[in-house]
């Protein structure tokens, strides 16, 4: 799916999804306005996290909402993210992804996450978590790398959601209906 009307998301195969992103420099002052349409598009699409290339711009921005995280704790907007740390054993969980509307696997990732970023004031932040977060955010953080969902899956899986989003795509183009 590629950016449509209304949508307003870049979707699998788009290209841009494949860009390694560029740090934000000091004094860019749309961050917060990027931020808010992120934020917006999200949650439109049932959205738990979001990065500046599902929009089409290539910084390194993410945008977070982890659901049952206290006092605003999920809610976060993370500029130029660096990984510091990974922890705990490898374990699968079934993912989503908003470039990918209606494909879920299980994705296997390390437990645990420590991110430094910086908020949207220039602040230094670290995040520091062992949940769901942690899974959100490294999820995030491949596509400020260019990597998607698909790449941590076996080649026979990749196939086969590459044939389901091309089926859909042919069902749109040729008016029918119905999930694949």
């Amino acid at each position: 799916m590629a950016e449509g009307p209304g949508n307003g998301l870049v979707g699998y195969p788009d290209e841009r999804l494949r860009t390694v992103c560029r740090p934000v420099e000091e004094g860019e002052a749309d961050l917060p306005q990027l931020a808010e349409r992120m934020r917006d598009l999200m949650r439109k699409h049932d959205g738990v996290g979001l990065a500046a290339p599902q929009v089409g711009d290539r910084r390194r921005v993410v945008v977070v909402e982890a659901p049952g995280y206290r006092k605003g704790r999920g809610r976060l907007t993370l500029v130029n993210p660096q990984l510091r740390r990974l922890s705990g054993s490898p374990t699968p969980f079934r993912e989503g992804c908003l470039s990918f509307p209606g494909i879920y696997r299980d994705i296997s990732r390390p437990r645990a996450a420590v991110v430094d970023y910086l908020d949207l004031h220039g602040e230094p932040r670290r995040l520091e978590d062992d949940g769901l977060l942690a899974r959100i955010v490294l999820h995030e953080l491949d596509h400020l790398d260019g990597v998607l969902m698909i790449d941590h899956l076996p080649l026979w899986s990749r196939v086969e959601v590459g044939v389901r989003l091309r089926l859909r795509g042919m069902a749109r183009t040729f008016g029918a209906g119905g999930e694949t």
